[in-house]
This record gives structure tokens, sequence and C-alpha cells, in this order.
């Protein structure tokens, strides 16, 4: 997997990083003065300028050597947006992209910590431990933070966990009913390119989530929602044939990174 590295120290990006999304309205002007406008989605992409400084020497080097081996804008990355949640349909877990427990029940439109009703409450009917989880294409070897706010009206636990088919690390967390936000942050070892994000509810359990979030650094940021897409790129590019890089000093490098991306 050709894949836009994160720093030593598990961040994909530094501050300051200027994000933008542009879209394309064709219109046509009729003869008749009117106008019809539709929107070109095959224009549509979205733009990253991230500004690196303190950069080690490996740091400037695994840049480098993607800059290299994508040729500068001729080949396609994968980018784990630095500024998104890499979960698609963070609130809707009735969508293809989550997978359920048979017996997992799901109700949407709960109330949810920020004031509106776009919680799901979730029960598990089964004699069993369930889980509802989403698999994301991304190198397993990245760190990650996932994290769900979570309450139940009864004292309970849920078991938020990353895991991929041979390593699995679990939070079994307390709830109760107060809104709380669980996080589950770490790396595995390893080459695998797939990692699942989910929840464990125990046999018996009804519960309240809202706002799933997996984000490619150590730790959770604020909640972003997502709707059909999540933040993971396939087919990024650097938006230039030419990379800005200057050495402060020893281990010590500064870069202008200019990236973009269409969906796949």
């Amino acid at each position: 997997m050709r894949v836009f590295p994160q720093l030593a120290t598990g961040a994909s990006a530094q501050f300051p990083v200027r994000k933008r999304h542009l879209v394309r309205t064709v219109v046509n002007e009729c003869a008749d003065g009117r106008s019809i406008q539709w929107s070109d989605d095959g224009a549509s992409r979205v733009e990253w300028e991230i500004d690196f400084s303190g950069l080690s020497d490996a740091e400037r080097g695994s840049i480098e050597q993607l800059f290299a081996e994508a040729e500068g804008r001729l080949h396609s990355f994968v980018l784990l947006d630095p500024a998104g949640n890499l979960l698609a349909w963070s609130e809707d877990l009735e969508k293809a992209v989550w997978e359920k427990s048979p017996l997992l029940q799901v109700w949407p439109g709960a109330a949810d910590p920020l004031g509106s009703r776009r919680a799901a409450r979730i029960r598990n009917d089964s004699g069993a431990p369930a889980i509802v989880q989403q698999t994301l294409n991304v190198p397993a070897w990245f760190w990650y933070a996932f994290s769900v706010y979570a309450r139940s009206d009864a004292a309970g636990s849920i078991g938020l966990y990353r895991r991929t088919t041979a390593q699995v690390q679990a939070a079994p967390t307390a709830v109760g009913p107060e809104w709380k936000r669980v996080v589950v942050s770490g790396r595995f070892s390893g080459n695998e390119e797939s990692v699942q994000f989910g929840v464990e509810v125990a046999p018996g359990a009804e519960i309240e989530l809202f706002g799933f979030q997996a984000e490619a650094q150590p730790g959770a940021s604020g909640y972003k929602r997502t709707l059909a897409a999540g933040g993971v790129y396939t087919r990024a590019r650097f938006a230039d044939d030419f990379l800005e890089v200057t050495a402060s000093g020893p281990q010590s490098h500064a870069a202008r990174v200019r990236l973009m991306a269409v969906r796949s």
C-alpha cells in the first residue's frame, strides 16, 4: 500500500492545515434566456496544504520517498484525511458499511449529547456478545484513535475495539445515564492493510451511541459528522511536481506539501 506517511508522533500533519473542497456547477444558457444548472460531480476534489516543521531526517525521507515513488503528480496513493473522520455514515448504523450481529436491534432518532436527535439506541437480544463495526482498508501499523459517545439508562459497559485478523485492542468501559465519550487509541505491528473499528454489546444490554469517529492520530479531536464518504482517499496525489523542503539544522527540516484527491 502506497500511503502518505505519519510522523514519529503518530500525527498525520502539523498545524496549520488548510483544507478546501472544490465543486463545479455547469451552466447552460438557453437561447430563450433560461439557464439550466447541474453539478459536475466528476470535477469535485479536495485539496490540502500542510506546513511541516521540525521534521527528523527519517520523517523528511519518508515524504520524499513517497514523492519519488509517485513521480510527483503522476501516480496516486492512499491519504488518511488529517482533518477528517475516516468512517463513513458516522450517525447511520443502518447503512451497509456497518456490519452488525444478526440479533442486534437498532432504533435511530434518540437524543444525542449535542441536543439533537441523531443518536441510535441499540439492544442485543441474543445470548452472546453482539457487535457493530466498520472495516477500513487502511494501514494497520498507523496510529488510530477510535471514539464514540455512549450512555445507558442502567449501569453497564461497552467494549470499544480496533482489530485486524491477527491483533486486537479493546477497551471495556463502564457507562451510565450521562453521555460519556469512550476512546481507544494505539497502533499495531505488522503489515496488514485493513482495520475493523467497532463496539461490542453484552447479551441483553441496551445502550445509546452517537458520533462514531476514527482518526489517524493518537488522540481524539472534536467530532466530525460524515455521510456517504469517510476520510479515506484512495486516489490522492501530490498537487505539484516539486517538493519544498529545507533544512534548518541537524534533524530539523521544514516542508510545504500540497495534496489533492478525488473520490474512488
